[in-house]
């Protein structure tokens, strides 16, 4: 709170000469505020409680949605039946490539380099 400054005497004599007097308090004052506040509506706290219901389940939902997605973008790990397989493919297709019976075909001849 900000204290006035003592060099404005006139203005603190004047409100001390005219401060109006405090009403007295109604006895039954205290009585009067606790029946408002019986009677006071209280609906909108229905509100808040089904918030909070669903916030948590909605949170929930969004992280096991994450998790799901999350584990669809990661491939199966292959068994060892298909590496193998995988592994003779590789190998057939890069022997057949590198054998020398396609060596007389036209592919060949249009990929060779002249050395002139």
């Amino acid at each position: 709170m900000t204290h006035l400054p003592n060099d404005d005497s006139d203005l603190i004599n004047f409100l001390s000469q005219h401060c109006p007097e405090v009403p007295p308090a109604s006895p039954d004052l205290e009585q009067q505020i606790l029946q408002q506040v019986k009677t006071w509506p209280q609906a909108p706290l229905r509100n808040y409680s089904r918030l909070r219901l669903v916030l948590p389940a909605l949170a929930a939902g969004l992280v096991a949605a994450a998790i799901v997605g999350y584990r669809a973008l990661i491939p199966p790990q292959p068994s060892p039946a298909e590496l193998a397989s995988l592994e003779t493919f590789i190998e057939s297709n890069w022997q057949a490539t590198a054998s020398s019976e396609h060596l007389g075909s036209d592919i060949w001849h249009f990929t060779e380099l002249d050395s002139e």
